[in-house]
């Protein structure tokens, strides 16, 4: 046989793997979907109103692409970014990013080597069954609204 038709077929069969293994993940594994997305966005929205502020919030999946924004009346531009970052930083570290603020604060200034981490607090693991789904992450003008609304966000989901 060809060079050529086993790169073909080794091609084809690596594709049918990927394709079909996807499938398989998702049954055993929940997923956040836009709906729950969307409820999260809107705890976080509620606890800005209560605490008269404005603000990001991003909602990511597990692998911390970006499923659902807002960016409320007033809020800087600065807030976009950071608010994609903390989320991520939750999504793909599996936890506060509150976490790696304090490791910071503690003197552990490798933190800020680490691939895709934001050492500020505001991103916050959202969870079903037990498993990380993705994460919420807040910025505000004020840290402690962050942390306050992200973890209240992601119990919504429990």
């Amino acid at each position: 046989m060809s060079a050529k038709k086993n790169a073909s077929r080794a091609l084809v069969c690596a594709a049918t793997l990927l394709f079909s293994a996807t499938p398989a993940f998702a049954a055993d594994h929940p997923q956040l979907d836009n709906a729950q997305a969307a409820k999260v966005i809107d705890s976080v929205k509620s606890t800005l109103a209560e605490q008269h502020s404005t603000g990001c919030v991003a909602v990511v999946d597990a692998s911390g692409s970006l499923m659902a924004f807002q960016r409320l009346d007033g809020s800087p531009a600065g807030c976009v970014e950071a608010s994609i970052g903390k989320a991520r930083t939750s999504a793909l570290y599996h936890a506060p990013s509150l976490k790696f603020m304090q490791r910071l604060q503690g003197g552990e200034t490798t933190v800020l080597a680490i691939p895709h981490a934001v050492a500020l607090g505001g991103g916050f693991p959202l969870t079903l069954n037990g498993e990380v789904v993705g994460a919420v992450g807040v910025s505000t003008p004020k840290q402690e609204i962050d942390n306050q609304s992200s973890e209240k966000a992601a119990s919504v989901l429990k």
